[in-house]
C-alpha cells in the first residue's frame, strides 16, 4: 500500500512523496552490502599479501600496523560510504539509485552533510540488538515510515520521482501587487514586483543549491512565469535570468 507525504520547501512549492517501505529499503541495503563486500574482498586480499610478505620479512611492527589499519577501515568503512554516497549523489547511495530510492529532509530539500552523516551514525541504534530489529519496527509503526536515524536527522527516505501537488506553487500569490511585472527586454522594469516576491527570489537564489536538479529547474521556470510573465528564456538559462533580474530589482531598491 503507497504511503503518500506532503511537504512544502522554503520556497513554498507543495511536493508530494511517495515514502519507501520495508521491502524497497530492505532490496537497497542488500545491494550496498553487496557492493561494499566486494569492495572490502577487493581490499583484503592486497592486505593478506603484504602481511604475508612482513612476516616472510621478519617485520612483525609492519603486519601489526597492516591489521590495526585494515580493522580501523573495516569499522568505519560503512559509515564513510553511506555518507558520501548519499552526500554526493543527492540523497542516494548507489543501492538507492538502483531501486528508485532517495534520501529528503522534512522540506522536501536535499539533505545536507550533517544530516546525512547523523542518519547513518544511527544505523548502530537502529542495527540493535540483530538484523536491524528496531530499525524495521519504527518504519513500520512510523507515519512517515522513519528508521531512527531518519527521525533523529529530519529525513524520509521516499521514492525519487516526487511530484507536484495540483495546487502547487507559490502558496499564496501577492494579491496587493496590482498584477504582474511586464517586461520589455532589455530595459526590464521591475516596479510592479512586490517586497514578498523580492523575498521569495532571494530565498530560492540563496536556498537554490539545497534543491534537487529537477525541483531546481522547474521552481526557476515558475518563477519566471509568476513575476515575469511576458519573458522568454532560453531553456537552461532561467537561473542566470533570475540573478540578473534580482540584482537589478536590488539596484533600482537602492536608488
Amino acid at each position: 500500500m503507497e504511503n503518500r507525504v506532503a511537504v512544502t520547501t522554503p520556497e513554498y512549492v507543495h511536493l508530494e512523496f511517495e515514502t519507501a517501505g520495508i521491502g524497497s529499503r530492505a532490496v537497497s541495503i542488500l545491494i550496498d552490502w553487496l557492493i561494499m563486500g566486494v569492495t572490502l574482498l577487493l581490499l583484503i586480499v592486497p592486505a593478506i599479501f603484504f602481511t604475508g610478505f612482513s612476516e616472510l620479512a621478519g617485520s612483525p611492527f609492519w603486519t601489526s600496523v597492516v591489521q590495526g589499519v585494515f580493522i580501523v577501515f573495516l569499522v568505519f568503512f560503512p559509515l564513510c560510504y553511506y555518507t558520501l554516497t548519499e552526500t554526493f549523489l543527492s540523497g542516494q547511495t548507489l543501492g538507492k539509485k538502483v531501486t528508485g530510492l532517495r534520501v529528503v529532509t522534512d522540506r522536501g530539500t536535499a539533505p545536507g552533510f550533517s544530516a546525512v552523516f547523523l542518519r547513518n551514525l544511527l544505523r548502530v541504534a537502529d542495527s540493535l540488538p540483530f538484523l536491524y530489529l528496531i530499525g524495521i519496527s519504527m518504519v513500520f509503526f512510523h507515519p512517515r515510515e522513519k528508521r531512527v536515524g531518519d527521525w533523529v536527522a529530519g529525513t524520509i527516505v521516499v521514492r525519487k520521482e516526487g511530484r507536484l501537488l495540483p495546487e502547487g506553487g507559490l502558496i499564496q500569490p501577492v494579491e496587493e501587487s496590482g498584477g504582474l511585472l511586464e517586461v520589455d527586454l532589455p530595459s526590464r522594469e521591475f516596479a510592479s514586483v512586490t517586497e514578498e516576491e523580492k523575498m521569495l527570489l532571494a530565498s530560492f537564489l540563496s536556498r537554490r543549491h539545497e534543491l534537487f536538479p529537477e525541483e531546481r529547474e522547474d521552481l526557476a521556470r515558475r518563477l519566471i512565469t509568476t513575476l515575469l510573465p511576458e519573458t522568454t528564456v532560453d531553456p537552461g538559462q532561467e537561473e542566470t535570468f533570475l540573478e540578473a533580474a534580482y540584482i537589478q530589482m536590488s539596484q533600482k531598491s537602492a536608488i
